[in-house]
């Protein structure tokens, strides 16, 4: 079931999860490879925000920062497992985040919203 959430309540939600992805990355660093820590796609009248679904490695061309798609799953085996609450969608519709029901209990159960 979705269920729609305050825009501010969620914005804060977010927040706390982008810098848990950013610490993991610093913890992956040496491993060459990045957990993209959110990619917004719009379509029609919704923002779709993708919280740490895809894997990229940087590598620099022609003095420019280059992102290389990676794909969905961890690329290197051995690598710390990444922070929970990520791989997930939310929708937003005007102002208003419309989450799936056990996702919002999931965030809750972490505390991390509310």
């Amino acid at each position: 079931m979705l269920v729609k959430v305050p825009k501010e309540s969620v914005e804060e939600f977010l927040d706390k999860l982008r810098e848990r992805v950013y610490g993991y990355n610093t913890k992956i660093k040496d491993y060459g490879v990045y957990l993209k820590p959110y990619h917004i796609v719009y379509k029609k009248e919704k923002k779709y925000i993708y919280i740490g679904k895809y894997w990229y490695k940087i590598m620099k061309v022609n003095g420019k920062l280059k992102w290389i798609y990676l794909g969905r799953s961890k690329p290197i085996g051995e690598m710390p497992d990444p922070p929970s609450l990520v791989n997930f969608t939310i929708v937003m519709e005007g102002n208003t985040y419309i989450l799936d029901e056990r996702m919002l209990n999931k965030i809750v159960r972490h505390e991390l919203l509310y």
